[in-house]
C-alpha cells in the first residue's frame, strides 16, 4: 500500500462528507491507499455519515474512541497506519480531485522522506479543481535542514507534507498530546531529521476558514487554554532552538532565525486572544515578563514579506508598547462584544 491518510474527527457532521468526498475522487488505485478515520468521541452524526462512505468504499476504516484530543488521536493513527507514506489532514480541510497520484509518483520516484505542497486559504468549500494541472516541476532535493532555511515561511500544520511512514517511524517524532498547536514543533522535528525533502508548487490542499474551528472558539475557558498554549509553545520553540545551537545543527543560526520568527507571530496572534478573553491586565503584564526573559516580547522582525500591510504594522506597534496597549485594551474587548470589530485572523 502507497499511502495511508490520517482523518481525526470531532464532531464534525458539517464538514466530514466535503473532505471524503475530496479523498475518495482522487487518481489513484483504491487498493494503493488507505483512509483512516477515528472518531474522538463525537457527540452529534458525524459517525453516520463517515459509515455511509464506507459502504462503498473499501479502503476507508473507520476507529472509535473516547475523547483524548487531536495530537493523541494522530498518534493512533500512525501506529494504525500501512501505507509507505502517511498524510494527515483535518476533517474540516479538503484536498483537490486527483492530485494524489502526481504527489505519490515525485515521493516515490525520488525517494523522498518528507513531500510538501502548495494550501490555499479559503472559506469557500467547492473549490475541487488544482490551479496547477498539467504543468511540470524542476525536482529540488534538499536536507531537511537547508528546506527550513530556504522555506522560512513554511505552515507549521502537518496537513501540507507527506511522510514516508519508516522515516517516521525510525525519527520517534509525535504530535504533542493535550495541548493546541500540537503539530508545530513535530513539523520541525520531522524536516529537521530528513535528507530527502522536497516541495512541490502544486496547488493541492484547501485550508477551509471557518468561525467553527479550534482557534476561533471564544469561550472563555477554551480562550484561556489557547493563550497557555501559545505561551507554551514559544518556550518550546525556545527550548527546540536552544537544542539545534547546542548540537551545532546544519544552518542552525538560520533554522533558529525561523524558530524566533515563528515564536513572534504566535505571540502577535496570542494578542488577539488576549482581547478576546477576560484576563486582567495585571495578569497580562505577568505573561509579558516571562516573554520578555527568553527576549520573544517586545516583537522583533515581525512586519515584512509575509506581514506588511499597514493594520500589521499599527497593531505590532500597539502590543509592543504595553501601556498603549492596557489603553485600548478595554474599550477594543467592548467593541469586541457588540460585535463592532472582527478579532478573527
Amino acid at each position: 500500500m502507497k499511502l495511508s491518510i490520517v482523518v481525526p474527527f470531532y464532531n464534525a457532521e458539517s464538514h466530514i462528507e466535503r473532505c471524503l468526498h475530496s479523498l475518495v475522487n482522487q487518481n489513484i488505485n483504491k487498493n494503493d491507499y488507505e483512509i483512516i478515520l477515528i472518531d474522538d468521541g463525537s457527540t452529534d452524526s458525524g459517525i453516520k455519515i463517515v459509515e455511509s462512505f464506507k459502504e462503498d468504499h473499501k479502503n476507508i476504516f473507520i476507529y472509535s474512541q473516547d475523547n483524548i484530543g487531536l495530537g493523541a488521536t494522530r498518534n493512533r493513527g500512525i501506529m494504525l497506519a500501512k501505507g509507505e507514506f502517511i498524510y494527515f489532514i483535518d476533517a474540516d480541510d479538503y484536498l483537490v480531485f486527483n492530485v494524489l497520484d502526481i504527489i505519490l509518483k515525485q515521493a516515490e520516484t525520488l525517494n523522498l522522506e518528507v513531500l510538501g505542497f502548495n494550501t490555499m486559504p479559503t472559506e469557500r468549500i467547492d473549490l475541487f479543481t488544482s490551479k496547477t494541472e498539467g504543468k511540470t516541476y524542476n525536482p529540488d532535493i534538499l536536507k531537511g535542514a537547508d528546506f527550513l532555511v530556504k522555506n522560512k515561511y513554511h505552515r507549521l500544520e502537518a496537513w501540507w507534507y507527506i511522510i514516508k511512514r519508516e522515516y517516521l517511524l525510525k525519527s520517534g517524532c509525535k504530535f504533542e498530546e493535550g495541548k493546541f498547536m500540537e503539530d508545530a514543533i513535530f513539523t520541525f522535528n520531522i524536516f529537521l531529521g530528513a535528507n530527502r525533502t522536497m516541495f512541490l508548487p502544486i496547488d493541492a490542499h484547501r485550508y477551509v476558514k471557518t468561525n467553527e474551528s479550534i482557534m476561533n472558539n471564544n469561550n472563555d475557558e477554551h480562550l484561556l487554554k489557547v493563550i497557555e498554549d501559545y505561551i507554551s509553545l514559544v518556550f518550546r520553540f525556545d527550548s527546540l532552538a536552544n537544542e539545534i545551537t547546542k548540537n551545532e545543527v546544519l544552518n542552525a543560526s538560520e533554522i533558529v532565525k525561523s524558530i524566533k520568527y515563528k515564536s513572534t507571530v504566535s505571540i502577535y496572534f496570542m494578542f488577539f486572544k488576549i482581547i478576546k478573553s477576560k484576563i486582567s491586565i495585571r495578569e497580562i503584564n505577568s505573561i509579558l515578563t516571562r516573554l520578555k526573559r527568553i527576549n520573544i516580547y517586545p516583537l522583533k522582525g515581525f512586519i515584512g514579506d509575509q506581514y506588511f500591510h499597514k493594520k500589521f504594522k499599527i497593531s505590532a506597534f500597539i502590543f509592543n508598547h504595553k501601556y498603549i496597549f492596557y489603553i485600548f485594551l478595554y474599550p477594543l474587548r467592548l467593541l469586541y462584544k457588540y460585535k463592532l470589530i472582527n478579532l478573527n485572523l
